[in-house]
């Protein structure tokens, strides 16, 4: 059994409905524990998302209102929601939980023997630091008195947080006189920029040397994401979510404007394709898609 997370605001509840779809079209039923819905956004945005969405699955989603978790109002979305992120894990039901954006989408079938080794590990591999990061490598390396340079993959999500490790990294922080929450809403922000992930990884890379305890050096599962600075690759990363093994594909929102009609449609089309929009017209997803695109 795996738990899901998604951190959540109302610009983005269509991606979210979406989302849904994606979760029932592509993971077994059988193997799924809660859905965990976080609104990081006001209390009323919790009566916005409809368990329905989620079909079979309605009866597992938890809807939490992220101040649940912590006032967070010094902090923007961005960093708030990795905040969400690591503190939902910590909460989770199952063995392990995957965490994801509400604009990441499953477009094939998860095969659970394809995601993780014989021996339990996942196979999502570790990867260099990238630069712009350098600084958070650094403070995690500190505060942990390790070296390590890589993260766990698959560079951003879908991510595979260990719920005892998760626990377990509660308790140490709070074995150094502090908590998540005053920790990591410190770190996550300038000049240090800590992300969820990085700071998960050192964790374990503190446990254990590094990664490979519980994290497999294989990966057979690739991730498309089409960020806001590579609208202008747009043809070649549309191929990389028809390879065969994509197990999701996102486009952020910023993106959207940017793209021609041409290849909006090529996104719709592809959708449409993995009955993913199969409560809507194609050109109502367009608008809905164009309607959430500017938002910050």
């Amino acid at each position: 059994m795996i738990d899901f997370i998604t951190v959540v605001f109302r610009q983005e509840l269509f991606y979210l409905e979406i989302q849904a779809q994606s979760i029932e079209q592509y993971v077994d039923t059988d193997r799924i524990g809660t859905i965990f819905v976080v609104v990081n956004d006001q209390e009323s945005v919790c009566n916005l998302v409809d368990t329905n969405w989620y079909g079979v699955n309605k009866h597992k989603v938890k809807v939490i209102w992220a101040e649940s978790f912590g006032c967070t109002d010094f902090l923007n979305g961005w960093a708030s929601q990795q905040y969400y992120k690591l503190a939902t894990a910590n909460i989770a039901n199952s063995k392990w939980s995957v965490c994801l954006d509400a604009k990441t989408w499953f477009v094939r079938i998860l095969d659970f023997e394809l995601l993780f080794e014989q021996d339990g590990r996942v196979k999502l591999a570790s990867f260099p630091t990238i630069p712009v990061f350098k600084s958070a490598e650094c403070a995690v390396n500190e505060f942990f008195n390790i070296n390590s340079k890589q993260v766990i993959g698959p560079g951003g999500v879908p991510f595979l947080f260990n719920t005892e490790e998760m626990k377990f990294l509660t308790q140490y922080l709070e074995q150094k006189d502090t908590n998540l929450y005053n920790y990591f809403t410190g770190v996550v922000q300038y000049p240090t920029l800590v992300t969820e992930f990085m700071f998960y990884s050192g964790w374990i890379a503190y446990r254990y040397g590094d990664h490979s305890t519980l994290y497999s050096n294989d990966q057979y599962y690739k991730v498309t994401n089409i960020a806001d600075f590579e609208t202008e690759d747009f043809d070649n990363k549309f191929k990389q979510m028809l390879e065969d093994q994509n197990l999701t594909a996102s486009i952020h929102r910023r993106v959207y404007p940017k793209l021609t009609t041409e290849e909006l449609e090529t996104w719709v089309d592809f959708l449409r394709s993995k009955n993913l929009t199969k409560n809507y017209h194609n050109e109502y997803v367009i608008q809905q898609l164009l309607n959430t695109a500017n938002v910050e």
